[in-house]
């Protein structure tokens, strides 16, 4: 998200041309925002096959954030394809340092994330799509933290198609387990009143709904307040242009960023932990 390198162009004030310094609102956008790509080999595959919009509709054009997502995605069976087959081959624990840091993370999500929201026999079945959930969120935080790359996760409709998938989770594999009748009933608590099962019913529907609005504006909120921050901090320099003040700000910017790589890995985590719960939960009526 954290483009530092164009950042500084961008405090010098490039203006469009006419050496004017763009405001602080202006920054901030530019690095919080999506953008369609227009340069390069992918610049090329938008003009000539997705200018236009598939059914009048749905924009197709390929953007950064959808360049990190791709990244992500791609990180993810670049890194465990071959890991899952060393593990496979040594049965007993392999040697090499690169497996066992990966071993270790996923040790983790099966302890810390799926065991403690699933049935014993059903941990893991669950397991590869939480262990999934986790380190492409995780990448996805990560790379807003390089210069020139972006934060994909500081997108709503990144953050609300994730969260989608959870939602998706809790009424597939709640109905699955309890049935379709005795999952959408069993969201009534049982004993209640026949004449509060009317007042009671949407309620319960609007807190099942409530659930991924809560991933989805959690991760993005995180995810984009520490960035902002770091912007300011930087900007500070180029508006009083005083070297105590650039101190001052570089050192700040600096706590911001190694903060930020702990929040990474903090809303992974809570991502798919609340994701394991809400799922978890709905293999049972209340």
């Amino acid at each position: 998200m954290i483009h530092l390198l164009q950042g500084f162009q961008t405090f010098i004030g490039s203006g469009g041309g006419h050496g004017e310094k763009e405001s602080m609102y202006d920054i901030v956008m530019h690095h919080l925002t999506d953008h369609v790509l227009h340069s390069g080999f992918i610049g090329k595959i938008n003009e000539l096959y997705l200018h236009d919009k598939l059914f009048g509709i749905f924009d197709m054009r390929i953007t950064k954030w959808v360049i990190m997502l791709w990244i992500s995605a791609f990180l993810c069976l670049v890194i465990f394809i071959p890991v899952a087959r060393k593990i496979k081959k040594n049965a007993y624990g392999s040697k090499s340092r690169w497996v066992n840091l990966w071993e270790v993370l996923i040790a983790f999500v099966h302890d810390e994330i799926v065991e403690p929201n699933f049935d014993h026999h059903y941990v893991k079945k669950a397991m590869p799509y939480f262990l999934s959930i986790f380190f492409f969120v995780l990448f996805a935080n990560i790379w807003g933290l390089i210069p020139g790359m972006a934060t994909a996760t500081g997108n709503l409709a990144v953050t609300g198609g994730l969260a989608l998938l959870t939602l998706i989770g809790m009424i597939g594999i709640g109905m699955i387990k309890q049935g379709p009748i005795g999952y959408w009933t069993g969201l009534v608590p049982k004993g209640v009143p026949g004449f509060v099962i009317p007042l009671m019913f949407p309620i319960e529907l609007i807190g099942l709904m409530i659930k991924p609005f809560a991933l989805t504006v959690r991760l993005f909120a995180n995810m984009t307040a520490g960035h902002v921050v770091i912007i300011i901090f930087i900007y500070l320099v180029m508006m009083f242009q005083n070297y105590w003040v650039g101190i001052g700000s570089v050192a700040g910017s600096l706590m911001i960023y190694l903060l930020e790589l702990l929040v990474a890995f903090i809303q992974a985590y809570i991502f798919a932990v609340l994701s394991a719960m809400f799922i978890g939960d709905s293999m049972h009526s209340h």
